[in-house]
């Protein structure tokens, strides 16, 4: 198995392209809204997951920037980075659909956000 790192403009444009792959997203509470899947993926597609916490596909970079806390620690400044960030188990061999081809982060992050356990 291989992990796919994808880049979406904003949520709703990776609704659209991760259905388009063939992936069905339920609503909940009248919501559709992409979370962890690891069950009713296409064939070669073994777990999807927004990167975040609460799955809210956002990814942090340090800004450059130094800031002190009240204890005086120093730690650099972090900021939302661009885009809606998901990540993708496939099966070895698999082949990624062409929809998802066009949102493949390259070069592949040296130090991911998140990866799978």
């Amino acid at each position: 198995m291989r992990d796919v790192f994808l880049k979406f403009e904003d949520h709703a444009d990776a609704l659209t392209v991760i259905e388009a792959a063939g992936v069905t997203v339920p609503a909940e509470d009248g919501e559709i809204r992409l979370g962890y899947r690891d069950t009713g993926l296409p064939t070669g597609m073994l777990a999807l997951k927004p990167v975040g916490a609460v799955c809210d596909g956002l990814v942090y970079a340090p800004t450059g920037e130094t800031v002190t806390d009240g204890d005086g620690v120093e730690y650099p400044e972090m900021a939302a980075v661009a885009g809606y960030h998901v990540n993708l188990r496939v099966a070895e061999g698999a082949t990624l659909p062409a929809e998802l081809a066009a949102h493949v982060v390259a070069p592949e992050p040296a130090t991911p956000a998140e990866r799978f356990a």
